[in-house]
C-alpha cells in the first residue's frame, strides 16, 4: 500500500476510526509526523488533539538505531537490541541522559506540558503516529498514556512491519503490515521533514 503523503494516510484512518462511533475519544499524535495524521482523524472525530513528544534513546555510535524511548519519566527499553549490541548499565544510563536532553528541547519548542495531558483520564485515547518501525516510540508513549489511566487505549498508523506485535493496546489500527519493512518513507510518494513552524501552526 502506498500513501500519497501524511494528509491522505491521516484520512484513510479517519474514515475507518469514525465507522467505530468512538465515544469520548481523544487523539494523542506522536512527534513530528504523527501530528499531520493525527490531524486528519481529530478532524473527523471532531476530539481533542494534543501532540505528545517521545525521544528515542539512540545506540552508541550508531545514533540512527534505537534502543528504546522516553516519555516524560517513563522509559522502555528494547532489551533484545541492548542485550544483541552487549551494552552495559553505564552506557545506557549514558544514552538515556541524551535522549533527556532531546525530550527537554521539545518540550520548550513546542511549549508542552506534562499537566495538559490530564485530560485524557477517563477518555478513549487514539495514539496516532505516520509508521512504525522498532515501535519503541509507541511503545514509550502507551506507557505514559497508561500512567493517566485512560479508558481505552487504540494505536493508530497507517503501515507497520509484519512482525509488529501489540505491545498492550486495547486495539490496533493498521492499515498495512509489510513482510518486506524497510523504513516508513518507502510507504508514502510524499514524506517531508515535518518542521516546527508546520507543527506549531497545527498546535495553535
Amino acid at each position: 500500500m502506498l500513501f500519497k503523503d501524511r494528509v491522505d494516510a491521516g484520512k484513510k484512518l479517519a474514515k475507518i476510526l469514525y465507522k467505530k462511533n468512538l465515544k469520548n475519544a481523544v487523539v494523542v499524535s506522536l512527534l513530528r509526523g504523527g501530528i499531520i495524521v493525527g490531524q486528519e482523524i481529530a478532524k473527523k472525530l471532531k476530539g481533542n488533539h494534543f501532540l505528545l513528544a517521545v525521544a528515542k534513546i539512540p545506540a552508541p555510535q550508531q545514533s540512527e538505531l534505537a534502543i528504546g524511548a522516553l516519555c516524560f519519566d517513563l522509559t522502555y527499553l528494547e532489551s533484545r537490541i541492548v542485550s544483541s549490541l552487549n551494552i552495559d548499565k553505564p552506557t545506557i544510563k549514558k544514552q538515556i541522559s541524551i535522549a533527556k536532553v532531546k525530550f527537554r528541547s521539545y518540550l520548550e519548542r513546542f511549549n508542552l506540558k506534562k499537566s495538559a495531558y490530564k485530560k485524557i483520564k477517563n477518555k478513549t485515547v487514539v495514539l496516532v503516529d505516520d509508521g512504525i518501525a522498532t515501535g519503541s516510540t509507541v511503545k514509550a508513549a502507551l506507557l505514559f498514556t497508561k500512567s493517566l489511566k485512560p479508558k481505552k487505549t487504540i494505536l493508530a498508523s497507517p503501515v507497520a512491519p509484519a512482525e509488529f506485535i501489540n505491545p498492550g493496546f486495547d486495539q490496533l489500527i493498521i492499515l498495512h503490515y509489510d513482510p518486506t519493512f524497510s523504513s516508513v518513507s518507502q510507504f508514502y510518494k510524499s514524506f517531508p521533514q515535518v518542521e516546527d513552524e508546520e507543527i506549531k501552526r497545527l498546535l495553535y
